[in-house]
């Protein structure tokens, strides 16, 4: 069956509809006429049609003029209610249309750390493109939730997405200079066995840990290690730009803070890790030419970090 053809039998004939508003709204077949730039014949004609179809009148006659029935005013709130509705769909996509916005999902960490300082940038580029950021610490679905593009961290294995990879990562310890100078240096990994190491306790698809580095790097840690753990990594990198200790930095998320000093890398020690950034986008939904311009420029620029 088709829904739209079904929908069309079973609503009165479109004018009538509008007709109908506009008389019960001005409370005279005269006004609606003038506000439709239309006859008043053609107002009763289209309100007869409407009244046919329903099988009741939607009018009285009172005084020198017509009132609603109870019937017509029950159909003048539905009809409203629709009209309304509608109008207002209608403003928000012309509005889009004119101002077009992208809704962009990400992590929370890549988001504070890498985009924010970089929505500027973007703005400078494409100041005719609005942003609405959405930011969670677990997997943002673009086909479940209504986002033009994700960025999601794995390895990007969605089949039923459609994914670009965005950039691999590199992992390594990262701390302040605050840090070193109260602790002294860090010249080897075994000096990290006296260190206070800012660790994660989240497994599987977003986890960081030193667990992890310690095994991709061929590393075996004593059984023992001064560690304080976080479940957020913007969290533990900010604690490690405070002085709380060494953690791992991931190469794209920490470049600013130690182009800026405020964080350095104390060992020439890293990890190509498992897992990168990738860019997810529903697979039955064609990307609009401002997500393509995001598209080319967040690729561009996560290239060049």
């Amino acid at each position: 069956m088709d829904p739209v053809g079904a929908l069309r039998h079973r609503l009165p004939p479109p004018n009538s509809i509008v007709a109908f508003e506009a008389a019960a709204r001005n409370g005279s077949f005269t006004l609606a006429a003038e506000e439709l730039g239309v006859t008043q014949a053609a107002v009763s004609r289209q309100i007869r049609r409407i009244e046919e179809f329903l099988g009741l009148e939607l009018f009285r006659p009172s005084g020198r003029g017509r009132v609603l029935t109870e019937e017509g005013r029950e159909m003048f709130d539905a009809v409203t209610i629709g009209l309304t509705h509608v109008a207002a769909t209608a403003s928000r996509l012309m509005a889009r249309a004119k101002s077009p916005y992208l809704t962009i999902g990400m992590p929370l960490a890549f988001a504070s750390l890498w985009f924010g300082p970089r929505i500027e940038a973007f703005r400078a580029a494409h100041p005719e493109i609005d942003l609405r950021i959405l930011t969670d610490n677990t997997d943002i679905d673009p086909a479940e939730k209504n986002i033009d593009v994700a960025i999601r961290y794995g390895d990007g294995n969605w089949p039923h997405l459609r994914v670009l990879p965005l950039v691999g990562i590199r992992v390594r310890p990262v701390c302040s200079p605050d840090y070193l100078a109260r602790r002294g240096p860090l010249r080897t990994i075994d000096d990290l066995w006296s260190a206070t190491l800012l660790d994660r306790n989240v497994e599987g698809e977003f986890s960081v840990s030193w667990g992890q580095w310690f095994q991709m790097a061929g590393i075996r840690p004593p059984e023992t290690l001064r560690r304080t753990v976080f479940d957020n990594y913007e969290v533990m990198i900010r604690a490690a730009v405070a002085g709380g200790g060494v953690a791992l930095g991931v190469d794209l998320l920490v470049r600013d803070l130690v182009d800026k000093e405020f964080l350095v890398f104390p060992l020439s020690e890293e990890v190509v890790w498992h897992r990168g950034y990738q860019l997810a986008l529903p697979r039955e939904r064609e990307p609009s030419p401002a997500t393509e311009l995001f598209l080319d420029w967040i690729r561009a620029s996560a290239g060049n970090a």
